[in-house]
Formats: C-alpha cells, sequence, structure tokens
C-alpha cells in the first residue's frame, strides 16, 4: 500500500503548531513506509539507503533508540529519514530539491497502526497540540 500525501489542513495544523509557520520545516509531505520483520531487515534497508549514491540523507529521527522517549510519541516507534532524490529522473522532474519522508516500522508497530491506534494517536497529538 502506497503512502498518502499529507492533506493539506494538517500540513497547515502542522506548521503553525509545530514550526511556528515555517513551512521549510515541513519535511513529511510527502511520504511511504516499508515494513520489516527484523531490526535486522530493517538495518540492512538503513544501510542501503546510505550507501545509495543517488540519495542524500538530510535528517534522520530515530524513534527506536533504547535514549527515545516513548511517551513523547504515544508509544510509537519508527525510525523516519528525510532524503532527497539526486537521480537524473528526478532532476527531469524538477524534483532534485525536493525533501520526502521514509518510515522504516517494525511488523509489530504497523500492525498497531490501524484507523482505531492512529484515532488514538491524532486525539493524543492534538492534546499536546502538535
Amino acid at each position: 500500500k502506497w503512502g498518502q500525501v499529507k492533506s493539506p489542513d494538517r500540513a497547515v495544523e502542522k506548521a503553525l503548531r509545530s514550526y511556528r509557520q515555517d513551512v521549510s520545516r515541513l519535511l513529511d509531505v510527502c511520504r511511504q513506509q516499508i515494513v520489516f520483520q527484523s531490526t535486522d531487515d530493517m538495518l540492512a534497508c538503513l544501510r542501503a539507503i546510505a550507501d545509495d549514491d543517488e540519495v542524500v540523507v538530510v535528517r534522520v529521527k530515530n524513534k527506536m533508540h533504547l535514549d527515545h522517549k516513548s511517551a513523547t510519541s504515544a508509544g510509537y516507534r519508527d525510525l523516519s529519514l528525510n532524503l532527497r532524490i539526486l537521480s537524473e529522473e528526478a532532476n527531469l522532474l524538477g524534483l532534485a530539491g525536493h525533501v520526502c519522508e521514509v518510515q522504516l516500522q517494525l511488523e509489530s508497530f504497523a500492525r498497531l497502526r490501524n484507523s482505531e491506534g492512529h484515532k488514538r494517536y491524532v486525539r493524543y497529538r492534538n492534546f499536546r497540540a502538535e
């Protein structure tokens, strides 16, 4: 299943709540999720992305790290990469400067991310005004 583009309403809400109206900090408008059976598989994918000459990793948010305070994400954990594609095709399409997000996630967390789980997360996020 392909990820959806962040809705305009949520993009505006996030820019206002989290980034003091600085839309240049909004890096997850275009996003995709890859689900893994194990952390070893996730790490192999991370290495492949990092080793790809046509990819520039702009930012990494590691919510899988033991030091991550899971209370700040309602227990949700993943590894989010913001990246830029520098391929010839990206240049031809005018996308070389575009930043997108790739979420690497374990299957056990992906199963929890059903509609009810996401609704609970939205309520939690709204309570925190994020």
